[in-house]
């Protein structure tokens, strides 16, 4: 209070000391511009993230369908050994002298990949020679799985020891009836068609494929 006047006397406020308002200015600062690193430190973690590559990135679990598994087998029971009069026949050459027919009721298509059949080829002579065959339109293969007698023995199969498939190589005369059914029954790497299917394409051959070769 002043003494003359009677007054209280008006009090200025106090300034803070420079020390703590710079030292509250630095960390006010400080915090802004950790926010702004740690929103920058998101994006570019986000920006370097791995899109969703199941099969290209080994980090992530994924399982790749499996592939159907098909192989040539002899069915159960076999076929019966067919008359000639049973064979569908096709042509193999336009030279040879043998004579080839396939049993239509032994054909049969597994997976679209593989066709199995009874295959007879007869020479000029009379001697048929029999076999229970396989064609893997995929690999361009073919493989016999049991050989066939219907002589004064009597009639039934015998079981290939160890099949192996056999590719054929242009010129090839031996294994020429193999040749022209891939050429007729794959369309592509695939089986084309059902069994019936199979049978008319053997009718309609392309006069192209029957020169000797």
């Amino acid at each position: 209070m002043n003494r003359r006047t009677g007054r209280w006397r008006q009090l200025r406020p106090v300034a803070a000391c420079p020390v703590v308002a710079l030292a509250r200015l630095a960390a006010q600062r400080a915090l802004i511009v950790a926010a702004a690193f740690a929103v920058i430190g998101c994006s570019a973690a986000r920006s370097r993230a791995p899109a969703a590559d199941p099969v290209n990135n080994p980090t992530i679990d994924f399982s790749a369908p499996e592939r159907d598994s098909v192989r040539a087998a002899l069915p159960e029971p076999m076929p019966a050994i067919p008359a000639d009069s049973a064979l569908h026949p096709f042509q193999v050459s336009a030279t040879t002298t043998n004579t080839f027919g396939i049993d239509p009721a032994s054909l049969r298509v597994l997976g679209h990949r593989i066709v199995q059949f009874t295959l007879v080829v007869e020479s000029p002579g009379g001697v048929r020679n029999i076999g229970y065959d396989a064609i893997d339109c995929e690999t361009g293969r073919f493989q016999m799985l049991a050989i066939g007698q219907d002589g004064q023995d009597g009639e039934g199969w015998s079981t290939v020891h160890d099949p192996q498939w056999r590719g054929w190589l242009t010129g090839d005369t031996v294994n020429a009836q193999y040749r022209e059914l891939s050429r007729s029954w794959c369309d592509g790497r695939a089986v084309a068609g059902q069994p019936a299917e199979l049978l008319h394409r053997l009718d309609t051959l392309p006069a192209r494929y029957l020169n000797n070769q």
